[in-house]
């Protein structure tokens, strides 16, 4: 449990430190799908979409990805509630798991709809 606590918080400490790096450099990690591809993949746009909302664009958050953006509540809910469920030494309850695989079906059709819309 004391490992999947650190790799949390080690993933959480490299986001930070990107996120510093793009503030001071705006040199970010391009989408390897879409540079392969041509077409987004779900997650485009998650990097515009931080720095909109750290600086309070929220219009602009929107635009880089709107399914990320409307579910980001719910995402900050399940990583807290995994935060939680890991200091205490619980399992994810099976009707969470069940979520989690419908909520990445939904993202994976805004992948697809996005490309083809």
């Amino acid at each position: 449990m004391k490992k999947k606590a650190g790799t949390i918080w080690t993933v959480l400490a490299v986001g930070v430190i990107y996120f510093c790096w793009l503030k001071v450099t705006g040199i970010g990690i391009p989408c390897i799908f879409r540079k392969i591809t041509g077409w987004y993949c779900p997650g485009c746009g998650i990097t515009t979409l931080i720095l909109c909302i750290s600086e309070q664009d929220f219009v602009g958050a929107f635009q880089a990805n709107p399914f990320l953006f409307v579910t980001s509540p719910f995402l900050l809910g399940e990583l807290a509630a995994e935060w939680i469920r890991v200091k205490r030494g619980k399992k994810m309850p099976g009707w969470n798991e069940k979520l989690l695989v419908v909520y990445t079906i939904f993202l994976c059709a805004f992948g697809i709809w996005r490309n083809v819309a």
